[in-house]
This record gives C-alpha cells, sequence and structure tokens, in this order.
C-alpha cells in the first residue's frame, strides 16, 4: 500500500480502513510501483467462509481487504471501542472497479480482466473503451469454470505476463477469486483485484441496488432477488453466521474491557 492504512478486525479479517478514493489512489500508487500485492473487496460471506476456511483465511491475511458492504461497515464501527483517527467507510467493488479505471488513464495504467465468460469480456472492454476513452486494456482471459488446478494458474500467468498489465481484474466470485490472487500475485509485479461480480454490473448482466437500498444495508436482499437459486445459501447460511460471528467478537471484546475496567478502578484492602 502507498501508505499503512488503519484497519479493523472483523471475524478472522482484519479491513483497511478508508474511502473510495483512497482505496483507488492506493491500488493505482501501489499499480505504478509494480509492487506484487492482491486486494479483495470483502463482505459478510467472505467473512463467513473464511471463520472454516484455513486456505481462505490465508489469502485474505496475506492481502488487503476493504469492506465491501454495509454490515461489514457497521460491525466494524462497533467494534472500533479504541475509537481512530478514521471512520471505517464501505469501498464499494464496482465503485473501486470503473473509478480505478477512470481515474488510470491519465496515469497509462495497463488493465487485465480475468473471469467471468468470453462473451462478457467483450462486452467489458467495448464497455470500458467507450466510456473511459484513452484506457489501456493489456488483455482479458476468461478461465475455465472449475477449480484451478496448478496447471490452469500457470497458463493463466504466462498470458498475464504476456500482457504486461498494471493490474490484474479478478472476477471468479468469492471463494476462488481470493484464492486465485493470492496464489499469483507473489509471482507477478503487479496488484491482483478481486471484485467480484463488477463486471457483470459494468456491462449491465446484473442491476446494482437502489442508492437507498445500498445506504440501508439492503444491496444482499436486491441481489438475492435477481438470482436466488444461485445466492439462497450465501444470504441464508452466510447472514446468519456473519451475525454470530460478529456478536460472539462483540461480546467478548465488551468482557474483557469491562474486566479491564474493573481491575483498573479496584481498590486496595478496606481499613477499618
Amino acid at each position: 500500500m502507498a501508505t499503512s492504512p488503519d484497519v479493523c478486525r472483523v471475524g478472522s479479517l482484519d479491513f483497511a480502513i478508508a474511502t473510495l478514493d483512497q482505496a483507488v489512489e492506493r491500488t493505482i500508487a501501489d499499480a505504478l510501483r509494480q509492487q506484487s500485492s492482491h486486494v479483495h473487496l470483502a463482505n459478510a460471506w467472505s467473512i463467513a467462509l473464511a471463520d472454516s476456511d484455513h486456505q481462505l483465511r490465508e489469502a485474505f491475511g496475506a492481502g488487503c481487504n476493504y469492506p465491501d458492504g454495509k454490515p461489514v461497515v457497521w460491525a466494524m464501527q462497533w467494534l472500533r471501542s479504541a475509537g481512530g483517527p478514521s471512520r471505517p467507510s464501505r469501498v464499494h467493488g464496482p465503485g473501486l472497479f470503473e473509478t480505478t479505471l477512470e481515474k488510470g488513464v491519465q496515469q497509462y495504467v495497463r488493465h487485465y480482466f480475468l473471469g467471468s465468460t468470453p462473451e462478457t469480456l467483450e462486452k467489458l472492454q467495448a464497455a470500458a473503451r467507450r466510456r473511459f476513452p484513452g484506457i489501456d486494456i493489456a488483455g482479458a482471459s476468461s478461465p475455465p469454470f472449475k477449480v484451478l488446478t496448478g496447471e490452469d494458474l500457470s497458463y493463466e500467468l504466462s498470458k498475464i505476463e504476456a500482457c504486461r498489465p498494471h493490474i490484474v481484474w479478478v472476477g471468479l466470485g468469492t471463494p476462488k477469486q481470493d484464492v486465485v490472487a493470492a496464489d499469483l500475485a507473489p509471482k507477478y509485479p503487479g496488484v491482483f483485484v478481486c471484485v467480484g461480480a463488477a463486471f457483470d454490473f459494468t456491462v449491465g448482466n446484473l442491476r446494482e441496488a437502489p442508492d437507498w437500498m445500498q445506504h440501508r444495508g439492503l444491496a444482499w436482499l436486491y441481489r438475492f432477488a435477481q438470482e436466488p437459486r444461485r445466492l439462497w445459501r450465501r444470504y441464508t447460511y452466510g447472514n446468519a453466521k456473519f451475525v454470530w460471528i460478529v456478536l460472539k467478537q462483540l461480546t467478548k471484546e465488551r468482557l474483557a474491557s469491562s474486566g479491564l475496567r474493573d481491575s483498573s478502578s479496584g481498590s486496595g484492602p478496606a481499613s477499618w
């Protein structure tokens, strides 16, 4: 990162506290310095999965995580009992993606798109060139829809190396994209940014929730209504486990804080 951001832990994940503009600035700065790193836009589902998946925890732990979802931001605000110079805010995946594409034009940032289908990638490149004139798209690839083997990853890395992008945008969905980015990033001098369904939002395959729903933490409900068969487990099991993790952590921290206050305010033996 360009500067060391303030962080807050939710469950087993450390989240950077930053505005969208700060996240964009750090991503571009790291990319132009050819710093090998990986960035994750993590939400309640990410926290729920990482709680019982050691490989996924390691992937998140080795990278920089931004909170993509109001419930995670609220949890960060509740858990920051010690306060701090900055206030947690949401860094929305599609917002980070599109803003970085836009601001990267004047800084000659080269982009690579990894994920989705060949048809979506064609639409994405056309849309990006139309919306952000002068954008440098170095390449794109649609990996197989399966667990990627070491051979698959080596092949994808060889294509990335041939194109020499500054930023590789990874849209493979959690947890696949996070593990892939953590595997590839140390092998290439660039930034891998996991943005989930951002490709589909940009080309119009999926619709964004209205602002009022996003501000109230209901974006998940809007998304669920669009893809109920695919997302039912994420938003039933995942949300319930996320709430349990946060409540457990809040309770533990409150008890620890209460114990510290009691010990500091205790008096010596009573005098008669």
